[in-house]
């Protein structure tokens, strides 16, 4: 009986026969653990300050005062505002975190070459930097 590897070479029972520690070594020789580890800090550190952003978005009204007055009474009550400046830079966000979770799971896949890492890492820096200067923007830090 023959048997196919990961490539398509065909090979006989004991030839074609792989050890399950060769098949666990990475594809491409990066240490998976420490990678995962990454992977893993840089997507918590990227949600949180998303949903920090998102929430502020939407609740930085309550928080500071007098911001309806200053900013123009765009919801029902004087006390709640929601300003639509704050709803289109949430959309941005939402908008530039759609492929960076898509290229993520490629990667994840197996799908993307290691060089793709780089890209992962350099767009979640710049969502969170992003995010840091929504939340400095919504709780109005320089205003006077």
């Amino acid at each position: 009986m023959y048997t196919y590897d990961r490539i398509g070479n065909s090979g006989s029972g004991a030839s074609g026969d792989r050890s399950s520690a060769a098949m666990d070594q990475p594809l491409f020789g990066e240490t998976r653990r420490r990678v995962k580890i990454i992977n893993i800090v840089l997507a918590a550190v990227t949600a949180v300050f998303i949903g920090i952003t998102l929430v502020l978005a939407l609740l930085s009204s309550l928080f500071i005062k007098d911001k309806c007055r200053r900013i123009g009474n765009v919801g029902n009550s004087k006390k709640y505002c929601v300003y639509p400046l704050d709803i289109v830079f949430c959309g941005i966000i939402i908008l530039l975190l759609v492929p960076q979770i898509i290229v993520a799971y490629w990667y994840r896949r197996g799908e993307l070459e290691p060089k793709f890492r780089t890209l992962i890492y350099y767009n979640a820096v710049v969502t969170v930097l992003l995010c840091i200067v929504g939340i400095l923007y919504f709780m109005q830090v320089g205003y006077q």
